[in-house]
């Protein structure tokens, strides 16, 4: 390993102070524009001239109150009767929003109205996977919210989610199934098919031993694999956030868990030319690199969301952690605590669960370990899950979202032993979701 820095895995979790947070400013302000160009200037009528914007309430009416009455109360204040639910005679209304807050306003302490509520949304609250490691073994995916964001989304079988580090275990009952396929390359041929710099290279790229099979020789990699987007509710084994996120392998540490400057770089390199949107990097170096500088902001110009561990040995940041705009992750313990070997400083965006995590090996079995590396991954499975409900995301308003509604597990606000607080998949995604549905299909949904 002469003549390079050597990186190693964030096997233990880290604890810092965050002063990197972007505020995506130019992503609200194109939603909201969006948003009043469909509304018009008063946010009541419909530009295009279709159907007004409308609310709905619930409305029960007193006993022996007319149809008629009923009808022409309603009309009165502007609302719409669209249905009545049998046997309970509960009125479902509709109206602009003018049209309901007059029903409400006139029909609080009217003599025909007995009460009226909110037509509130209502949404499945959780799923249970059928993995029968999941509820004997996997708390850290209900402490983060998962089961309630897999309501909402699941992962998308595009994009890959690459993973640099050991490699993966390509045959494991649990990943196997999950590993990226390049389109453009074929099988054994001996040719770069792509004209991508790598021939055969079918499930991504070994840049330790510079050969075609990713395979895992350390565990480490599929560890972290499975935590973030392993095979779920397939009977087998165990659950990762991202159910249906494909995996691009990418062997960058070897069979002891070091790497160079060099191999990393050229992984995350090749994960932003191959379409990748998401990073995981749970690995660290104590020394800045250029180089590594360099291919970070190279992927960053390509759209890419960057998420690396900080360390495990109580220090300050790593890299590329410590790098500008690369969301850096610190751990939890099984409290819902900053982990004590965690590192901290200034660069730590966000914690996640990161000790006596459940996950999958080398060998198609699975074993528990800790570390901000354990971490890392829940952060970027719950990045997936983002970008998988909104695909339009750009990396920075995503990093936001993530950082907006983390949940405060120290101090309030910024501190330096955990960012903004530890993830919450349910908060982030609920976040996506309801930004999701005022995007209008003109503009592409």
């Amino acid at each position: 390993m002469a003549g390079g820095l050597i990186f190693f895995l964030s096997g233990k979790v880290i604890i810092g102070f965050m002063g990197k947070r972007l505020k995506v400013f130019a992503y609200h302000v194109v939603l909201w524009g969006m948003l009043l160009w469909v509304l018009g200037p008063d946010g009541g009528s419909i530009a295009s001239g279709a159907n007004p914007a409308t609310e709905e309430l619930l409305i029960r009416f007193r006993e022996g109150t007319t149809v008629t009455e009923a009808e022409q109360f309603l009309a009165r204040q502007g609302g719409r009767p669209l249905r009545r639910i049998p046997h309970i005679d509960v009125w479902r209304v509709a109206g602009t929003a003018t049209a309901v807050a007059a029903i409400r306003a006139n029909g609080a302490g009217n003599e025909l109205v007995s009460w009226l509520e909110p037509n509130d949304p209502v949404h499945a609250t959780s799923v249970t996977p059928d993995d029968p490691f999941y509820l004997a073994q996997q708390e850290n995916l209900r402490v983060i919210g998962a089961p309630e964001a897999w309501a909402l989304t699941r992962g998308s079988t595009r994009p890959p989610l690459a993973i640099i580090d050991t490699g993966i275990d390509l045959d494991h009952p649990d990943l196997g199934t999950k590993i990226w396929t390049n389109p453009d390359e074929i099988t054994g041929n001996g040719f770069d098919d792509d004209n991508n710099g790598y021939a055969d290279d079918v499930w991504g790229w070994d840049f330790v031993n510079d050969d075609p099979v990713p395979q895992d020789d350390q565990s480490h990699g599929s560890h972290v694999a499975g935590i973030a987007a392993a095979a779920t509710d397939n009977g087998v084994g165990l659950a990762g956030i991202a159910w249906y996120t494909p995996l691009m392998p990418l062997k960058a540490l070897d069979s002891q868990g070091l790497g160079s400057v060099a191999t990393v770089a050229e992984a995350i390199i090749y994960a932003a030319d191959n379409g990748v949107h998401i990073l995981n990097l749970s690995l660290g170096s104590a020394e800045f690199s250029q180089t590594l500088a360099d291919a970070v902001a190279y992927a960053q110009a390509q759209g890419c969301l960057l998420i690396a561990s900080t360390g495990n040995d109580g220090g300050t940041v790593e890299y590329p952690a410590a790098l500008p705009g690369v969301l850096a992750v610190s751990a939890t313990d099984n409290r819902d605590l900053p982990w004590s070997f965690s590192n901290r400083g200034p660069e730590v965006d966000l914690v996640a669960p990161g000790v006596d995590i459940f996950s999958a090996n080398r060998q198609g079995s699975y074993y528990i370990t800790s570390g901000t590396s354990m971490a890392t991954a829940h952060v970027s499975g719950v990045a997936a899950l983002l970008w998988a409900l909104e695909p339009g995301l750009e990396a920075t308003a995503l990093q936001e979202i993530l950082l907006d509604t983390a949940h405060d597990v120290w101090s309030p606000g910024f501190d330096s032993l955990t960012g903004w607080g530890r993830v919450d998949a349910e908060a982030a995604v609920r976040a996506v979701h309801t930004t999701a549905v005022f995007l209008p299909t003109t503009f592409g949904r």
